[in-house]
């Protein structure tokens, strides 16, 4: 019996290795769990290029959305664990929709293995110029003085903008109200016109309106400044320690698929994103590229997994 069960071990090994050898013998699905045009969208577009390029076989994009990333999401996890279908999964489906979804039809730490993850769009926390708050410090001062008398908007219910605005409540002891939006341009539009006062959201949506002073950036969410905002304190260097927000974007397949495969698709993203070309396309869409290795993006998912649900169980946040 332990002679079968050795031998079945090595045969699985070696036809994992074979898979992997002759990877990709026909064409690679890249699942985007969102509509297209989004910064998602524009990742797996830049990344499924790059791996035909890489390889010689044709890469289509295939925009499956709904339920906030999961149904696409969830079509990556069922799918045969052979190469041939990855996923461009903003981080909020491997870490934080576990926590407020009661069926997401897929466990992220179980069912999905990350391949690589391109890079982030840091949080960064504004308010309308008219505000009379200069620094967060500030900021969190009138919101002490006044519980709820400050709206932060949100791309919705259970979204990064969301999850991070309630990090800043629970490490800062302050209460504000909660007014979602179908997004982040109406979002953007209120705060813009002082119907919300707050907004913790990627600098993209909000670069105009920040260059022409309609809009003040507080802090980023980072552990160190931004490259592209060297001016804008980081939270904790504005008085906030521990206040740390992004949201990053990564390759992920099924569990099951040869880790050959998994360091291959590794490797070619690490070398895409150190490319000078693409470094300045990041620098002026506010991204900030990421390299590590599978087994440090295991920890990475696992551990932001952890953080964001007791924030969630603490503030009760459900997603139906």
């Amino acid at each position: 019996m332990r002679r079968l069960l050795l031998a079945a071990l090595c045969a699985t090994g070696f036809a994992g290795a074979a898979m992997a050898q002759s990877w990709p013998s026909q064409r690679i699905r890249m699942i985007v769990p969102y509509a297209a045009g989004g910064t998602t969208d524009y990742l797996g577009r830049v990344a499924a290029d790059e791996i035909a390029r890489k390889t010689g076989q044709q890469v289509i994009v295939e925009n499956r959305t709904g339920a906030g990333g999961n149904i696409g999401s969830a079509a990556v996890a069922k799918s045969a664990a052979d190469g041939l279908t990855l996923g461009m999964l903003v981080n909020s489906s491997l870490t934080m929709n576990q926590h407020m979804y009661s069926n997401m039809g897929y466990d992220p730490l179980k069912d999905l293995v990350t391949a690589a993850i391109l890079g982030e769009a840091p949080q960064v926390i504004v308010v309308p110029r008219d505000l009379p708050a200069k620094t967060l410090a500030e900021f969190v001062a009138l919101a002490k003085a006044k519980p709820n008398s400050m709206n932060y908007a949100t791309a919705g219910a259970g979204s990064t903008n969301h999850l991070s605005a309630l990090l800043l409540s629970k490490l800062t002891g302050i209460t504000m109200a909660h007014v979602p939006y179908r997004g982040a341009a109406p979002a953007v539009a209120d705060l813009n016109s002082g119907v919300v006062q707050m907004f913790s959201v990627g600098v993209a949506p909000v670069a105009g309106l920040v260059e022409s002073g309609n809009l003040r950036l507080l802090a980023a969410t980072t552990a160190t400044r931004m490259p592209q905002l060297p001016n804008v304190p980081t939270a904790a260097e504005a008085g906030v320690p521990g206040y740390l927000s992004t949201s990053w974007f990564g390759i992920v397949a099924p569990t099951g698929t040869p880790r050959e495969i998994i360091d291959r698709i590794n490797v070619m993203m690490r070398e895409m994103v150190a490319q000078p070309e693409m470094k300045k396309k990041f620098d002026q869409s506010y991204l900030i590229a990421w390299s590590y290795n599978p087994d440090e993006l295991r920890k990475i998912v696992e551990d932001e997994a952890a953080m964001w649900g007791k924030i969630v169980k603490e503030f009760g946040v459900k997603v139906e």
